[in-house]
């Protein structure tokens, strides 16, 4: 199902990026491509197309909002779907994600039911009308 699907796993933690690489194995994507901060994401996703980015919230250079409001602010990256990560637990950080536009949200340590739930979610939500002219 998700064998064509390329995924860019954002974190600065070699461990949760093999963690989260597996889940997306087991979920049967075969594209996965990693890296370790945010300005490196956005290079990563200026020259390839990607159908999902996974970020970590906190991360040296450029951090998980930094890159979400870098992809947003680029017509051509906007419409990816983002899942941002994080091991806090905090309501007002994730009403600050929120407030961003940040609608997708797992907290650490999240289990393989949970972690599929959410992928599930953010790849086959309804596409957004747009107008054509």
């Amino acid at each position: 199902m998700f064998a064509n699907c390329s995924v860019l796993i954002v974190d600065d933690d070699s461990f949760a990026r093999g963690i989260i690489r597996h889940h997306l194995a087991r979920l049967g994507f075969k594209n996965i491509f990693e890296v370790s901060d945010g300005e490196q994401a956005l290079a990563t996703l200026r020259s390839a197309r990607m159908q999902l980015v996974i970020a970590d919230r906190y991360m040296p250079v450029l951090n998980g909002l930094e890159l979400f409001c870098g992809i947003q602010s680029d017509p051509a990256l906007k419409d990816i779907p983002f899942v941002m990560i994080t091991i806090e637990d905090n309501r007002a950080r994730i009403e600050d994600a929120a407030k961003l536009g940040i609608c997708h949200y797992l907290v650490k340590p999240f289990n393989a039911k949970v972690f599929d739930a959410k992928v599930h979610e953010v790849l086959f939500q309804p596409v957004p009308e747009t107008l054509s002219e």
